[in-house]
């Protein structure tokens, strides 16, 4: 049998892709559940999955095929690299929310952080979820501007993770020790998830326009000095 043409792969690369992403968002909200809101059996879940595991395997496939039996140029083998490339980001994000849900099953709480901290949990956990969804739509559609967007995003987590440490920072801190180190911990792994996510968005851009985001967002902003 013919392998498939290389738009067929090409194409089947985004979905893959986007379905990793929508996972790592799925994977963050039912860990963000288990940790703020107690629910268990829900970090169970997350921890015992292993379907980002098999997306990547299948990304690793569908790109090996294209080089074998394409042997892609410019564009094209650009959009192979930063798939594989951005794979290795989306299960790293995977593995950073499965990392929060291993830490609500720890402390096997209706709410495994103290009160003065989760209230920027909540939001470091709904925007890792929403940057996950924007990668989602940036390697579907290519969307270049989505994923400068995501740059002001990850600002927002890094303010969010800034925060954590103020409150850490403070002397009246009543917690303890260990309840520092969960805290610092998990404001960690909500950072690097961001990151992650701002990562696969910035291989998308590089595979479309063949520039790093940071010389296309400043060609955008640069046209619209000039048509402003």
């Amino acid at each position: 049998m013919a392998p498939p043409a290389l738009p067929q792969l090409l194409e089947q690369l985004s979905e893959l892709l986007g379905r990793m992403c929508t996972e790592a968002a799925t994977s963050l909200r039912g860990a963000g559940a288990g940790l703020l809101d107690g629910r268990l059996r829900l970090a169970e879940k997350i921890v015992a999955s292993d379907v980002m595991g098999e997306l990547r395997a299948g990304v690793e496939n569908v790109a090996t095929d294209a080089l074998l039996f394409h042997a892609p140029v410019a564009g094209d083998l650009r959009t192979v690299v930063s798939a594989i490339r951005a794979s290795g980001d989306l299960e790293r994000m995977d593995v950073l929310a499965r990392h929060v849900a291993e830490a609500a099953l720890r402390r096997q709480s209706r709410c495994a952080v103290p009160e003065q901290v989760r209230p920027a949990f909540t939001e470091m956990n709904r925007l890792g979820v929403e940057m996950a969804l924007k990668a989602a739509e940036v390697v579907r559609t290519r969307n270049v501007l989505l994923a400068v967007e995501l740059d002001a995003d990850d600002e927002a987590m890094d303010d969010l993770h800034a925060q954590l440490f103020g409150v850490l920072m403070d002397r009246s801190w009543p917690h303890g020790i260990a309840a520092a180190v969960d805290v610092t911990l998990l404001g960690r792994y909500y950072e690097r998830f961001a990151d992650h996510a701002v990562l696969v968005a910035d291989e998308t851009v590089t595979a479309v326009t063949g520039r790093r985001p940071r010389e296309v967002a400043e060609f955008l902003l640069a046209q619209r000095s000039a048509t402003g």
